[in-house]
């Protein structure tokens, strides 16, 4: 409250009569103890000056900060950082910068030092939107880090940043999904089958599968001489007859066998 009466003190005396006349409102008196001695002077001189027009309420305010009252609050850098003026607001919380293009200058450099951190943090881009254009997340697809997904920054008018991560275009998240799909694909066919069983294994198997069998046949010698007959009529590479490799070993031996 000592404060806020204080600020009232520092209002040029015109002024402040007026106030006390109730021809100036609260929220115009408020916006005017925000302004320096300079403004005053050019808005008393407005506002006595039947012909012209003297801006109240938030017309006061804006014409104060040329259109633009960013509050401090809004910065990413440090408030040490900037150079020029902070104006108060003694009747709320907020306090504002004067000069709207310092910053600017001082907020579009942080915004590009973060646009860097994600991109060194491993983000596959990072999109900055012109201030005051929208970012609608129903035309985009909530996608990972991993999967490629990117991080757009939004900027409104009034200086605020927010930082969406993790998204995609639909169309960029469907071709997304079109490659891994064929990426995978091409994976699996590439990827050499391996057998159930190893070499020896295998051979193990194949000996004592054929014993069983021989050792059955034992038992039913019907079974064995029709599958030995039907290998030999039709031919099978499981059946070879070969002549019994015999020879005589001189001219009379085989004489007496003809």
């Amino acid at each position: 409250m000592v404060k806020r009466s204080l600020a009232l003190g520092e209002l040029l005396p015109k002024i402040r009569e007026a106030y006390r006349r109730e021809e100036i409102d609260a929220e115009t008196a408020r916006y005017l103890t925000m302004a320096s001695k300079a403004q005053q002077k050019d808005w008393q001189a407005l506002y006595v000056d039947p012909e012209q027009y003297a801006p109240r309420g938030l017309q006061l305010k804006q014409w104060l900060f040329g259109g633009q009252s960013i509050a401090t609050k809004v910065a990413l850098f440090a408030i040490e950082d900037y150079p020029g003026l902070i104006v108060s607001d003694l009747f709320g919380e907020d306090s504002y910068f004067a000069d709207a293009d310092l910053f600017w200058l001082k907020q579009n450099e942080a915004i590009a030092a973060k646009r860097d951190a994600y991109i060194e943090a491993g983000w596959s881009d990072v999109i900055v939107l012109e201030p005051g254009q929208y970012f609608h997340s129903w035309d985009h697809e909530k996608t990972p880090k991993k999967k490629g997904g990117k991080v757009i920054i939004t900027v409104s008018h009034r200086g605020e940043v927010e930082c969406h991560e993790g998204w995609l275009s639909r169309k960029e998240a469907r071709r997304a999904r079109d490659q891994s799909e064929g990426s995978e694909q091409e994976e699996i066919a590439a990827k050499p089958s391996r057998p159930e069983l190893s070499g020896p294994m295998q051979n193990y198997v194949d000996l004592h599968r054929h014993a069983a069998v021989r050792a059955a046949m034992l038992d039913h010698p019907g079974t064995a001489l029709r599958l030995m007959v039907a290998h030999a009529i039709a031919g099978s590479g499981l059946w070879q007859v070969r002549c019994e490799p015999q020879r005589t070993a001189n001219e009379t031996i085989a004489a007496s066998l003809a």
